[in-house]
C-alpha cells in the first residue's frame, strides 16, 4: 500500500514538473515574441496579409470577436484605403500569464488623402488635401502552437481615427464620450469643433456596433451654430456589442464663382470646402470590467 502510495505520488509529481516544464515562458521565448510583434508591424506597412497571416492560429478570436478569416480580411480593407500609410509602433510593457505573452503597444497611423480631378473641380489648383490620423492602445496575446509563437487574440483599450478633408484640417475637433456603455441604456455623445469663419457647418453624430461584417447606420447632418457644439443621446446596441461613436462634419462655402454653363458667366455656388470624419471606441461595461480599466 505505501508503495502503491508512493509510485502514485510519483506519477503525480511527474506529470506536474512536465506540465511546468511544458508552459514555462523562457527569456527566449520573450525575445521571440518581441520579435515577432515588431516583424507584423513591417509587413502591415508593406501590406503583407499572407505572410502575417503565418503568425495567427487557426484558433484566432479578436477582441470584438473576429475569427483570423474576417481580421485578414480587415487588414486588406485598410490596406487598400489607405496604401500609404505609415505607422509607429511603441511596446509599452510585456506580461505573462500561465502558458501566454501579452505584448501592450500604442500605435499611432497616418496618410495623405489627397483628392484630385472631377471630385475637386472647385478646389483651388483642382486639388484637395486630406489627411488621416489614428491612434489606438491595445495589447496582443501570444502563445506557443508547437515550437512557434502564434497571436491566439489581443485587447482593444481605446482606439480613435480622424480623416480630414480641405479647411477642415487645421480646425480643431473633439469628441466627448463615457467611459462604457451599458446595453439597451441611453449615453450622450458631445462634439467641439473649432468654426470657421464665412462658412456654413453641419454635422452628424451616430453609433455603430463593432461587428463583422460592419454595420452603418446614418445620423442626419444638422446645422451647428456658432458655439460649435452638438450633442445627441443615443440608445446602446441590446446585444451588448462593443460600439464606434461617430462624428461627421462639413465646412460650405457658399460664395464660390464658377463659370456657368462653361461660359464666361460668373455665378456663385455653393460647394463643400472641408469635411471631416471622426470615430472613437466605445466598450461596453462588461468589456471593461474584464479589462480591469
Amino acid at each position: 500500500m505505501r508503495k502503491t502510495a508512493v509510485c502514485f505520488i510519483s506519477i503525480v509529481l511527474a506529470f506536474f514538473l512536465s506540465v511546468n516544464t511544458v508552459f514555462a515562458i523562457t527569456t527566449e521565448d520573450y525575445e521571440n515574441v518581441i520579435k515577432i510583434t515588431k516583424k507584423l508591424r513591417k509587413l502591415s506597412d508593406k501590406g503583407k496579409t499572407e505572410e502575417i497571416a503565418k503568425y495567427y492560429s487557426e484558433n484566432y478570436k479578436s477582441f470584438d470577436g473576429y475569427n483570423k478569416e474576417e481580421t485578414l480580411n480587415i487588414f486588406e480593407s485598410a490596406r487598400e484605403l489607405y496604401p500609404k500609410i505609415k505607422t509607429k509602433e511603441k511596446i509599452e510593457k510585456v506580461e505573462t500569464k500561465d502558458d501566454t505573452i501579452k505584448v501592450y503597444i500604442t500605435e499611432n497611423s497616418y496618410a495623405k488623402l489627397d483628392v484630385k480631378g472631377a471630385d475637386a473641380k472647385y478646389a483651388v489648383g483642382n486639388k484637395i488635401k486630406g489627411r488621416m490620423d489614428s491612434k489606438a492602445y491595445y495589447s496582443m496575446i501570444y502563445k506557443k502552437e508547437g515550437e512557434d509563437w502564434k497571436v491566439i487574440g489581443d485587447e482593444i483599450y481605446s482606439e480613435s481615427t480622424e480623416i480630414k478633408y480641405g479647411e477642415a484640417i487645421e480646425a480643431d475637433f473633439d469628441m466627448e464620450i463615457p467611459k462604457s456603455i451599458t446595453a439597451g441604456e441611453e449615453y450622450t455623445v458631445k462634439i467641439t469643433l473649432q468654426m470657421p469663419i464665412n462658412r456654413f457647418v453641419v454635422g452628424s453624430i451616430g453609433h455603430d456596433k463593432i461587428v463583422y461584417p460592419p454595420e452603418k447606420s446614418w445620423d442626419p447632418y444638422r446645422a451647428i451654430n456658432k458655439s460649435g457644439i452638438l450633442e445627441r443621446v443615443m440608445i446602446a446596441n441590446k446585444e451588448g456589442e462593443n460600439e464606434y461613436a461617430n462624428s461627421t462634419f462639413a465646412f460650405i462655402n457658399p460664395f464660390v464663382k464658377i463659370k456657368k454653363n462653361d461660359k464666361n458667366i460668373d455665378a456663385e455656388k455653393a460647394v463643400i470646402s472641408g469635411l471631416g470624419f471622426y470615430v472613437k471606441r466605445i466598450n461596453t461595461d462588461e468589456t471593461v470590467k474584464k479589462l480591469n480599466l
